[in-house]
């Protein structure tokens, strides 16, 4: 399972390119930092289930560190919903594939998790490349209650 999900980051992630900016050390900025809007607690991103409903959703943001809009970001999460219609087997991962930054470098994608989810640790990871090839990851990790 982690090995499909490790292969999944690698389909998510697209080439895309980081802009060198000039400083007076003359090194790009690149860099990719996920966060949320949920409350965190010691390093874990808390998400309250709503009861009730069917799904309850969460932003999830990706800053690259250069902050240049249209910059394609990868997501994909360690959990998926699976649910059988048909006789047929249908998974889905919990976050939306992909995201384009706007003009602050910021990406945004939606976790959506089930009520099967509740108890359960959820990590999410974003990334992408820039042009000189070099791989930038992050992820966090969200606790359904």
């Amino acid at each position: 399972m982690l090995k499909n999900i490790i292969s999944y980051i690698f389909i998510y992630i697209i080439l895309v390119g980081c802009e060198p900016i000039t400083y007076e050390e003359d090194e790009a900025e690149c860099f990719i930092n996920l966060t949320s809007d949920l409350y965190v607690e010691n390093g874990y991103h808390i998400l309250d289930y709503i009861e009730g409903g069917n799904q309850t959703f969460e932003y999830i943001h990706a800053e690259i560190g250069y902050g240049k809009d249209y910059e394609l970001i990868g997501f994909t999460s360690n959990v998926e919903y699976c649910f059988e219609w048909n006789g047929t087997l249908n998974c889905s991962n919990l976050v939306n594939g992909s995201g384009y930054t706007d003009e602050y470098g910021i990406a945004t994608t939606i976790l959506g998790v089930y009520q099967e989810h509740i108890g359960d640790t959820i990590k999410v990871y974003g990334g992408y490349y820039d042009w000189y090839g070099t791989q930038y990851l992050d992820s966090l990790e969200v606790i359904v209650k």
